[in-house]
């Protein structure tokens, strides 16, 4: 009776694994074998609607006036940018100002987070409203031209778009920040890339996105969870405007200089990531198998996929416990269903790392893997502890301009 009890959860334990690990090998199988299917023939030519650009900033007097100055220069005289001055207790505002940006201050300890300050700029917006906003952080860069191609995209879809968001480390920091840009490239790059080559919609990712200004409701933004911007994104699939990825705009923003900051900002990450999947996984299921939306389905199956040290500790795991069910006399379903997993996500990870890792990590930085891998599980622990974490901004600082490479082509940009 015990081994038929164990056997049924092992079958349910490795089916959803396969699941997991089965979406990040397609998205990796597309990312590699696919040709690229451009978002619109050439969006250089296309309407070019009226834009307003919003930054969301709590203390961001270091980087804020060089994000408006790149931003201005893709702007045209119906256009306008918008900060708003989140809790700030330094120069944020009065830099902003001099930056020529309107500038909303907001003042509410007690409603702290990044959807909140989205919620007020939305409403400073609406009376006279623009025809689509940009969404983009106070410590991100867009690329040249990014800006205008990000708008003209929302524009011709009609519907929300993401362009590719790109984080750095810097060279001089330990591994650990190597192996963070190269979980990051694989999310927000690889992965993306993958389903987009496909047809299949994508996730929004909180900085460099676009939304046709009659899809904002204000009330969806004015929430203090962790991944608000992923939430936005499952909102507006489920009505039925799934996200677009545009590969072809890129911003990039580095990562917290101090391991303290790097892993606050990651234990928020995975927090809300992991929250995500609890609460909005079978909702996103239910709509997609009930509507026949394969767009549903496929934004299903990405949010079902974990950090990826989660996910290959999941797939150790979960064979290692298949093989002690066999070695008591159970059966090998299980056992096998678990090593096609395991299968999937060797493949999955060395031909992410073929294309877009081989720059980041080496024999030196695999040393360091097993404290990274450390930090994500810990991170997960604390969560299902029931420690979750708080909106706080991260430490950042701003480091030289470097060659930035673009993962599953190879090509190379300068910013």
């Amino acid at each position: 009776m015990f081994l038929s009890i164990l056997n049924i959860l092992l079958d349910f334990a490795a089916l959803g694994l396969v699941l997991a690990t089965g979406a990040f090998a397609l998205q990796s199988g597309a990312a590699i074998f696919l040709c690229d299917r451009p978002l619109l023939p050439s969006l250089s030519r296309s309407y070019r609607p009226s834009i307003a650009v919003l930054v969301p900033a709590h203390n961001e007097e270091q980087h804020i006036e060089a994000t408006l100055h790149r931003i201005k220069s893709d702007l045209s005289l119906n256009d306008h940018v918008v900060v708003v001055a989140d809790n700030c207790v330094d120069q944020t505002a009065s830099l902003a100002v001099r930056g020529g940006a309107e500038v909303v201050v907001r003042n509410d300890s007690s409603r702290r987070g990044k959807g909140f300050a989205l919620a007020a700029g939305l409403r400073h917006l609406a009376p006279v409203a623009p025809e689509v906003v940009v969404f983009v952080d106070a410590d991100c860069q867009f690329s040249p031209h990014g800006l205008d191609l990000l708008a003209r995209a929302c524009a011709a879809t009609d519907g929300p778009v993401q362009c590719l968001n790109l984080m750095l480390a810097n060279p001089d920091k330990p591994a650990s920040s190597r192996f963070a840009e190269f979980a990051w490239r694989i999310k927000n790059d690889f992965r993306p890339n993958g389903y987009a080559r496909l047809g299949l919609p994508c996730h929004l990712l909180g900085t460099g996105m676009a939304v046709p200004w009659r899809l904002i409701d204000p009330a969806l933004f004015a929430t203090g969870h962790l991944t608000e911007d992923v939430l936005l994104g499952i909102e507006l699939a489920s009505n039925g405007y799934s996200p677009r990825f545009l590969r072809g705009a890129r911003v990039t923003s580095y990562f917290p200089d101090t391991q303290h900051g790097r892993d606050r900002q990651k234990q928020r990450w995975v927090h809300g990531h992991l929250g995500l999947i609890s609460s909005h996984l079978p909702r996103l299921v239910y709509h997609g198998v009930r509507r026949r939306d394969l767009g549903l389905l496929a934004m299903a199956a990405d949010l079902a996929v974990p950090p990826l040290s989660m996910l290959a500790a999941a797939n150790v795991t979960l064979a290692l416990l298949c093989f002690g069910h066999v070695a008591l006399g159970g059966s090998v379903v299980p056992l096998a269903i678990a090593l096609i997993a395991n299968a999937a996500f060797v493949f999955s990870l060395m031909t992410s790392w073929y294309f877009c890792g081989r720059d980041l990590i080496g024999l030196r930085e695999l040393k360091q893997l097993p404290r990274h891998l450390f930090m994500v599980t810990r991170a997960a622990l604390k969560l299902f502890r029931g420690h979750r974490a708080q909106w706080i901004r991260a430490d950042r600082s701003h480091h030289p301009d470097r060659e930035v490479h673009s993962p599953s082509t190879g090509t190379s940009f300068e910013i």
